[in-house]
C-alpha cells in the first residue's frame, strides 16, 4: 500500500510539475522590467521603482486573498478549525508586514550605497528611496511566491478585473481657499 501511494505520488509530482513551472514562467512575463539609473532621469527612475512596489503590492494582496479563501475552503476541516487556521494567518501576515516596514524603513537604507549622509548625520538622497523601495518590493515579492506555493491552485490565482485608466486617474487639486483671518496671538519662533 505504501508503494502505491509513493507511486501516485511520484505521479502527480511528474504530471503537475510542468504545469506549476509554467505558471512561474506565466507569472514572471508579468513582472514589470527592472528598473535602471542609467536609463532615465532621477523622477523617471523613482516612477518606475513605485510601479515596481505598486505590482508587488496587487500581487501580494492577491495571494493573501487567495490564501484566505483556501483556508475557508478546506472542506475536511472543522468551522473552527478553520477560523483558528485563518486568525493565525492573519496574525503571520501583520507579523510579515510589520517586520517588512522594519526592515526596509531602518535597515536597507543603510545597507546600499547610495545613501548621502545630510546634515545631523541622517542619511538622504535618491539612494535611501531606492534602497527602501527595492526591499519593499522584494519581500512582497518573495512572500507571494511563498503565499503561491504553499496554497495557490493549480491554475494560480485568478487575476484582477482590468481597471478603467479614467478611474485612476488623478486630478488636479482643489484650490484652497484664502483663511478668513490670520491666526490670533503672537508669532514664535522656533530656533534649531
Amino acid at each position: 500500500m505504501a508503494r502505491l501511494a509513493g507511486i501516485l505520488s511520484l505521479a502527480a509530482i511528474v504530471l503537475i510539475g510542468p504545469a506549476a513551472m509554467a505558471h512561474v514562467e506565466t507569472r514572471r512575463a508579468e513582472a514589470p522590467a527592472p528598473c535602471s539609473r542609467e536609463d532615465t532621469d532621477v523622477r523617471g527612475f523613482l516612477d518606475c521603482l513605485n510601479g515596481r512596489l505598486k505590482a508587488s503590492e496587487a500581487a501580494l494582496e492577491r495571494a493573501v486573498e487567495g490564501t484566505r479563501r483556501a483556508i475557508e475552503a478546506r472542506e475536511d476541516l472543522q468551522p473552527a478549525q478553520r477560523k483558528r487556521w485563518g486568525a493565525l494567518f492573519e496574525e503571520s501576515q501583520s507579523r510579515f508586514g510589520q517586520w517588512r516596514n522594519f526592515e526596509c524603513q531602518g535597515i536597507a537604507p543603510f545597507e546600499g550605497g547610495g545613501a548621502q549622509r545630510t546634515i545631523g548625520g541622517r542619511l538622504g538622497g535618491i539612494g535611501v528611496m531606492e534602497g527602501r523601495m527595492t526591499c519593499l518590493t522584494n519581500h512582497n515579492e518573495a512572500r507571494a511566491a511563498d503565499l503561491a506555493a504553499r496554497y495557490a491552485p493549480p491554475q494560480g490565482w485568478p487575476m484582477p478585473a482590468a481597471v478603467d485608466a479614467s478611474d485612476t486617474a488623478v486630478s488636479p487639486p482643489a484650490a484652497a481657499e484664502p483663511a478668513a483671518a490670520p491666526p490670533l496671538g503672537a508669532v514664535r519662533i522656533i530656533a534649531p
